[in-house]
C-alpha cells in the first residue's frame, strides 16, 4: 500500500484546556473571503473546478490559523466562534466566554435507515456546530431564534405569496457556520480509527456508517512520531497502519469534559476527523467539507491544496470536497453533483450520493412541522413548486435555525 507522510503537530498546537477563556476572532483577511458572488457564479457556470476548490481551501486555511501565532498551543480561529446555545438560545451574552465544545451525537445520526433510533449503535463520533458573529448578529437582531418570530413571519404568507418570497430575512454574505466531528482516542494503548477511502459510485448507495468502513488506522498517543510503514494487528483489521496522535488536531479531555462523554476519562483525547463549513457568499451558500486521511496527498480530494506556508501543520492531513451548486458540475454519468462528508452522511441509505445543498434546502419552518425531515437523501435541486415549500417559511438553508432555535 502506498502511504504518504503525515504532517505532524509542529505548527498548529493542540488545544489542551477545554475551559480556557476565549475572545471571538473573525476569519482573517488574506484568505479570499468573502469572495465576490459574481466571481464564484462565473466559475460554476464555466466549470472552473480549480478556482472553486482553491477558494474552499483558502477559507479553510483562514479558519485554521492560530489566534496567537507565536503560541504553539493557540486555539484556531474557528474554535473561538459561537455555539448553538449562544447563537440560538433564549439568553446569549458575550462576557466571560470559554471555548465552546458542547458535544453531542451528530444530528444526522438521530435515525439511520434500517437501524432504528439507537444513537449508541448509529454513531460513535461526536460533533457540535459553531457560528460566526455575522450569522449570530443577524439571527438575534431579527429574533429568528424565537418561535414567536417564525410564527409571525409565516402568518404573513397568503395563497398568492410566491414560493421564492416565503423565507426568513436573508443572511448577509459574510454569515458562516460550521460543524466539526470528533473521535475518542484513549490515553493509553492504541485506538482504532475508521478511515474512509473513496469508492465507486452506485446509483443507490448503501448506508455506510463508520464502523462498516473497510480500513482502520491505529492511533498511538504515546509517541509524537511513528516510523513510516509501521503496522499493527487490530481486531478484525490486521496490518493496520500506526499513526501518532500528533497527526491530528486534538483536544485532551479534563474531568469536566470527559464526564459528558460515555466511555471517556480525564486524559483521553478527542481527535478532529471531520469539518463542514457553509458560507453565504452565494444565495444558496457555499458548502465545503473535510475529512481526515492518513494519505492526505493522494487522490482528487487533495488537489488544489494551498502551499504549506498558507495551510499549515496538521490541517494538511484533511481531504476536501465542495458544493457551489445542487446540480453542477455533473457527475461522470450525467447525474447531479454529489458532495458529502463520510462522517456525517455516510451512515444513511444513499448518503454517499448526497449533496449538502439539496439536504439544506429542505430546512423549512411551518406551524405543523417546525423541523421537517431532511430525508430522503438525494441530490439535485428541488422543483420550485415542491409541496415542501408551499406551506411554510424557508430558513435560508439553516437547519440549526429550526433544530437549535425555534424556542
Amino acid at each position: 500500500m502506498n502511504t504518504l507522510p503525515l504532517i505532524l503537530l509542529s505548527i498548529v498546537g493542540m488545544a489542551s484546556n477545554p475551559a480556557q477563556e476565549v475572545t471571538y476572532t473573525p476569519l482573517p483577511d488574506g484568505f479570499d473571503y468573502p469572495a465576490k458572488t459574481e466571481t464564484l457564479l462565473a466559475a460554476v457556470k464555466t466549470g472552473d473546478v480549480a478556482r472553486l476548490r482553491e477558494h474552499a481551501w483558502l477559507v479553510f486555511a483562514g479558519l485554521t490559523q492560530p489566534v496567537r501565532p507565536a503560541d504553539p498551543d493557540s486555539e484556531a480561529v474557528w474554535e473561538t466562534w459561537y455555539s448553538a446555545v449562544e447563537t440560538f438560545g433564549p439568553d446569549a451574552g458575550h462576557s466571560a466566554r470559554d471555548i465552546q465544545r458542547l458535544l453531542k451525537r451528530p444530528t444526522q445520526s438521530s435515525s439511520i435507515h434500517g437501524m432504528g433510533k439507537r444513537p449508541d449503535v448509529e454513531s460513535t463520533s461526536w460533533s457540535f456546530t459553531l457560528f460566526n458573529e455575522d450569522l449570530r448578529r443577524h439571527t438575534r437582531g431579527n429574533r429568528l431564534q424565537a418561535k414567536a418570530t417564525m410564527q409571525t413571519i409565516d402568518s404573513t404568507w397568503t395563497n398568492l405569496t410566491p414560493v421564492v418570497d416565503r423565507k426568513v430575512p436573508e443572511y448577509p454574505a459574510t454569515a458562516m457556520s460550521l460543524k466539526v466531528v470528533w473521535w475518542l482516542v484513549k490515553k493509553s494503548g492504541m485506538t482504532a480509527l475508521p478511515v474512509w477511502d473513496e469508492q465507486q459510485r452506485t446509483i443507490r448507495g448503501l448506508a455506510q456508517p463508520e464502523l462498516m468502513w473497510q480500513r482502520r488506522v491505529a492511533v498511538d498517543p504515546s509517541r509524537d512520531a511513528v516510523p513510516d510503514g509501521e503496522i499493527v494487528d487490530l481486531s478484525g483489521f490486521p496490518h493496520s497502519r500506526v499513526v501518532p496522535l500528533s497527526a491530528f488536531h486534538q483536544v485532551t479531555l479534563d474531568a469536566r469534559l470527559a464526564a459528558t462523554l460515555r466511555g471517556a476519562e480525564a486524559g483521553d483525547h478527542l481527535v478532529l476527523v471531520g469539518m463542514h463549513y457553509a458560507t453565504k457568499e452565494l444565495p444558496d451558500w457555499v458548502w465545503a467539507t473535510f475529512w481526515w486521511h492518513d494519505r492526505p496527498a493522494d487522490g482528487p480530494y487533495a488537489q488544489h491544496r494551498p502551499a504549506d506556508s498558507i495551510l499549515k501543520g496538521v490541517w494538511r492531513n484533511y481531504l476536501m470536497d465542495v458544493a457551489y451548486d445542487m446540480d453542477l458540475p455533473r457527475e461522470s454519468d450525467g447525474t447531479p453533483n454529489a458532495v458529502f462528508n463520510p462522517w456525517l452522511e455516510g451512515r444513511y441509505l444513499n448518503g454517499v450520493n448526497a449533496n449538502c445543498m439539496t439536504c439544506h434546502q429542505r430546512a423549512v419552518w411551518s406551524p405543523a412541522t417546525p423541523a421537517p425531515s431532511f430525508k430522503p437523501i438525494t441530490r439535485g435541486a428541488a422543483q420550485p413548486d415542491d409541496p415542501l415549500f408551499q406551506c411554510g417559511t424557508k430558513a435560508d438553508y439553516l437547519w440549526s435555525l429550526l433544530l437549535d432555535g425555534n424556542q
